[in-house]
């Protein structure tokens, strides 16, 4: 068989299709039996997308990226799947070796550039190497901490006879358990006078909800969800849930200030801005997971789940840690009508889109959309890293992944990655966008207010830009929220793509210290 021919029979066999991507001159050699590609028009959606597809389905992805040039584009979307966690075997091409001396354009050092953000990288040399290169990136990337990897297609080897790889593949994710290990966590758990229990992001990419439920009632223990969490950590319902830690160390050692015991499961204390304050001085900190942060006293590799299920054997104590009675939003909800704040909008969301995926790029209102709509199992997705243009590209890979997906987006967010409303259309991908449209970078304008307020109404920090007419120009559906709410219900409608423009208030949240 030639190279490109077990190329596309290998992803076939490991389910990598789609291959989502923007193909240059350097591609085309690899992508000659490519049998199913979804098209981007531009290298980072791809990425993106193939981000969202593979936490979505809790397996790994294909993207493909036009050598440097694609790559280049894609870094901040590479940094995200990296911060992420997700198992993404990202691709490009790369020269004609029997040119290389010459320095052509179009080449240049891919492995090195992706190398900071990837757990493995490759370029294929051999066309014999291609099944197996592929098999070793997948079985890399799924490995926890999961993460992308990256592999290296030269033009002049796609088109030669290359040997077929057969044979049983492993693809099981790993299910480290330490008894030992978790005996002893248990008795410091159990010596503590009012401890707390941190979750991340693993709880949800592991399945874990269930059994993390039933800890925290079964113990008392009080429950608070990492900072900055990039996917559900805890359901927001639950009695046990005492809420979202704030990503700033002062803040955090505000929050636990009465905890003498901290044990963090799946997760890690994302912190900024800088605040000056030590983290959690005199507790004892104990971290469970894959993550491993560096931020605990005793860190353990293993399976959250797994520790959550066989450490209930050793729980002797209970806290009776109950949540106060939630006070209604329904008088905020009022007055956030009549002053269009994004919180009508969002608790509108609750009521009227239940049962979907939320892809969370609303920025400024993300405290807000994370309390209001709150956390379950395949119910939050946002981008660790803090960059802009990700929602709309990983939601079009959840909801191609099957899943109802509401991508909430700020109306800078949205012109970051625009192009990905073609692939919504030419594709047929049934997500649902809701843009909160404030007229500016609102989390900018906050940030200056606490910290450099001559900046806070500059120029350049609120553009203007009319979200419905560039909607409606890739030929989406796309209308305008009215007081009422009612286009929400319109939102939910069909199995098209979206668009849906909230124009909220100008004003400057308070998002900073």
């Amino acid at each position: 068989m030639l190279a490109h021919e077990v190329l596309s029979e290998e992803l076939e066999r490991l389910s990598l299709y789609p291959v989502f991507g923007n193909p240059g001159t350097t591609e085309l050699p690899m992508l000659q039996s490519v049998s199913s590609y979804i098209l981007t028009l531009h290298d980072s959606i791809a990425l993106g997308m193939a981000d969202g597809y593979a936490q979505s389905r809790r397996k790994p992805s294909v993207c493909s990226l036009h050598t440097v040039p694609g790559l280049g584009n894609s870094m901040a979307f590479l940094h995200t799947a990296s911060m992420n966690r997700s198992p993404v075997v990202v691709t490009a091409g790369q020269q004609d070796y029997r040119h290389m001396f010459y320095e052509p354009i179009l080449s240049g050092p891919t492995e090195t550039m992706a190398s900071p953000f990837v757990k493995y990288h490759y370029e294929i040399r051999d066309p014999n190497d291609i099944s197996r290169s592929l098999r070793r990136a997948y079985q890399i990337a799924l490995a926890p901490p999961s993460g992308p990897v990256f592999l290296s297609f030269p033009m002049n080897i796609m088109d030669k006879e290359s040997g077929e790889v057969t044979g049983k593949f492993g693809t099981e994710l790993e299910n480290t358990y330490d008894d030992k290990a978790t005996m002893e966590i248990m008795q410091m758990l159990n010596s503590a006078e009012n401890p707390a229990l941190i979750l991340g992001y693993e709880i949800d990419a592991f399945s874990a909800m269930d059994v993390a439920v039933e800890f925290a009632h079964r113990l008392g223990l009080k429950v608070f969800s990492e900072p900055l969490a990039s996917r559900s950590p805890y359901p927001s319902e639950d009695q046990q849930f005492a809420g979202d830690l704030p990503p700033a160390s002062a803040l955090i050692n505000m929050m636990l200030a009465d905890c003498d015991f901290v044990l963090i499961v799946g997760g890690n204390l994302t912190l900024y801005p800088f605040t000056p304050a030590p983290l959690l001085p005199g507790k004892t900190v104990v971290s469970v997971g894959f993550e491993s942060p560096q931020r605990a006293d005793f860190t353990v590799r293993m399976h959250p789940g797994e520790f959550l299920k066989n450490a209930l054997k050793y729980g002797k104590k209970n806290w009776n840690y109950r949540r106060p009675k939630d006070y209604s939003l329904l008088s905020e909800v009022a007055r956030a009508r009549k002053r269009l704040d994004p919180l009508y909008f969002i608790h509108g969301i609750r009521e009227s889109l239940k049962g979907y995926s939320v892809v969370d790029e609303a920025i400024s209102a993300s405290p807000v959309l994370r309390r209001v709509l709150g956390y379950g199992s395949d119910r939050y997705f946002t981008a660790k890293s803090g960059q802009l243009g990700w929602g709309l590209a990983a939601g079009a890979g959840i909801a191609l992944s099957g899943k109802k997906t509401l991508s909430v987006v700020g109306d800078g967010s949205f012109l970051y990655t625009v192009q990905a409303l073609w692939t919504l259309k030419r594709y047929g991908i049934p997500l649902k966008v809701l843009v909160l449209d404030n007229g500016g970078y609102s989390i900018l304008r906050s940030f200056a207010s606490s910290y450099y307020p001559n900046m806070r109404d500059l120029d350049y920090l609120r553009p203007e830009i009319d979200v419905v007419a560039i909607a409606r120009s890739f030929g989406i559906e796309t209308d305008e929220c009215d007081p009422d709410l009612k286009a929400l219900s319109w939102l939910s409608e069909g199995d098209g793509p979206k668009v849906l423009v909230a124009h909220t208030n100008s004003d400057v949240p308070k998002l900073f210290l």
